[in-house]
């Protein structure tokens, strides 16, 4: 069975601290290739805990913050059992590197590593990973189109929202959108929130939705009734992730 796993459903330091939700990246088993995608704070005990035993193919890392990248280095010591073995793909964007994000002794680790660059197109095992568009967060930060016999996977990472967003997933069947506001009220954004997630189902056109990434705002709001409610309006799928989530696809 092709999968995403969910590890956690939110970015929010007060919700994680707080136990209301885990925090943690996307475990990716699809075509026989096994991904990581933004290991944030509890993201390796989340795929420890799970006992998977497969060989991780590749690691991607949207942008630096915490969230998305505090368990980066010890899954490039995973992925290469310790450095032992020069296998896998790293893929991440330069500021990871000039930052210090990734420790420079891991640099040489996997087979390969990728400085993301935007509409660039880069091969892991089985799978073709598309750099969409540069968002728009205040760091460098990227999003994905995961392109799979089946599917193209569009991953929205965190951004404000800007209109050549429309463009840049077009022909995604299912969207994972990170959306941690109901209503975004806040000036200069750097989040998106349901208004903007019906823009970009209305563009687009996708299969299924998925939203994730909560924040305060939107957990008021219940996304599951939020989900709900696009799907009766939209006539797709709307699913609301919840923590350790598996969405067979």
């Amino acid at each position: 069975m092709d999968f995403i796993h969910f590890f956690g459903t939110t970015g929010s330091k007060e919700i994680f601290f707080n136990k209301i939700r885990s925090s943690g990246g996307l475990y990716l088993r699809i075509e026989n290739t096994n991904l990581i995608i933004d290991p944030g704070v509890n993201t390796f005990y989340k795929y420890m805990d799970n006992d998977y035993k497969e060989k991780i193919d590749g690691i991607i890392l949207s942008h630096v913050h915490i969230d998305h990248s505090n368990d980066l280095n010890v899954f490039v010591e995973l992925m290469t059992d310790g450095g032992e073995k020069k296998q896998g793909i790293l893929m991440l964007p330069n500021q990871a590197v000039e930052d210090k994000i990734l420790q420079p002794y891991l640099s040489k680790f996997p087979e390969k590593t990728y400085i993301l660059k935007q509409s660039e197109k880069y091969k892991i095992k089985n799978i073709e990973i598309k750099v969409a568009i540069e968002h728009r967060h205040g760091v460098e930060n990227y999003g994905f189109i995961i392109k799979t016999s089946k599917n193209n996977i569009g991953l929205i990472t965190d951004t404000g929202y800007f209109p050549e967003l429309l463009m840049a997933y077009q022909k995604c069947d299912i969207l994972i959108i990170n959306v941690p506001y109901s209503i975004n009220t806040k000036p200069n954004p750097k989040h998106l929130d349901i208004p903007a997630v019906e823009e970009l189902i209305n563009a687009i056109q996708p299969e299924k939705v998925i939203l994730t990434h909560f924040g305060e705002n939107i957990l008021e709001s219940d996304p599951t009734v939020i989900a709900k409610e696009l799907s009766q309006k939209y006539h797709i799928n709307v699913i609301a992730a919840q923590d350790d989530m598996i969405l067979e696809v």
